[in-house]
Order: structure tokens, then C-alpha cells, then sequence
């Protein structure tokens, strides 16, 4: 092999290289700007899912104080327990016979 071709050769060699790692680090570059796309919507889909929580949170407190809940249990016809008395329950004075058979 003449000197022409070795230098050629190591010149082919040399170019192979650094298109390799270009090309690797066009991969490798590419890669991490999608990561960081889909790291940008979880922590968007994470803030939206924090705001709705928040929001259900405040529903919920608002609904379960104690003047709305008599508001809509009045609303519903329920009346306070003291107001008035219960129906009087009491035993049957005769119990059925246990085996009654015909």
C-alpha cells in the first residue's frame, strides 16, 4: 500500500468517526429534547389536575358546612330531631309460638 492510499484510507477512517458521532450526538440530543417534552406536559397535566383539585376541595367545604347542610336538609323535608318526637315503638305482649305446626 503506497503512502497516497494509507492517508487516504486514515482520512476515510478519521471522516467515519466524527460522522458517527455526530450522528450520535444528533440521537443523543434528540432524545433529550423529547424527555423534556414530555417532562413539560406531566408538570402541565400535573398543575391542571392541582387546580381542579383545588377547586374540588372548595366545593366540597362549601357544600358540607353544617347551615348549608340544614339549608338542604329542610329543603328536603327533614326537621330537627327535638322538634318532634319520634313514633313510640314497643314489644308485642304475646310472642307466636316457636314450632307452630298444623
Amino acid at each position: 500500500m503506497s503512502g497516497w492510499q494509507r492517508l487516504l484510507l486514515g482520512l476515510a477512517g478519521a471522516l467515519l468517526f466524527l460522522a458517527s458521532f455526530a450522528l450520535l450526538f444528533t440521537f443523543l440530543s434528540t432524545a433529550a429534547v423529547e424527555q423534556g417534552q414530555i417532562v413539560q406536559h406531566l408538570s402541565e397535566t400535573r398543575a391542571a389536575l392541582e387546580r381542579g383539585n383545588a377547586a374540588m376541595e372548595e366545593a366540597i367545604a362549601r357544600e358540607s358546612a353544617i347551615p348549608r347542610l340544614q339549608e338542604r336538609a329542610r329543603s328536603m323535608g327533614f326537621v330537627p330531631g327535638g322538634e318532634h318526637p319520634g313514633l313510640p315503638l314497643s314489644l308485642p305482649v304475646t310472642l307466636p309460638p316457636e314450632n307452630a305446626g298444623p
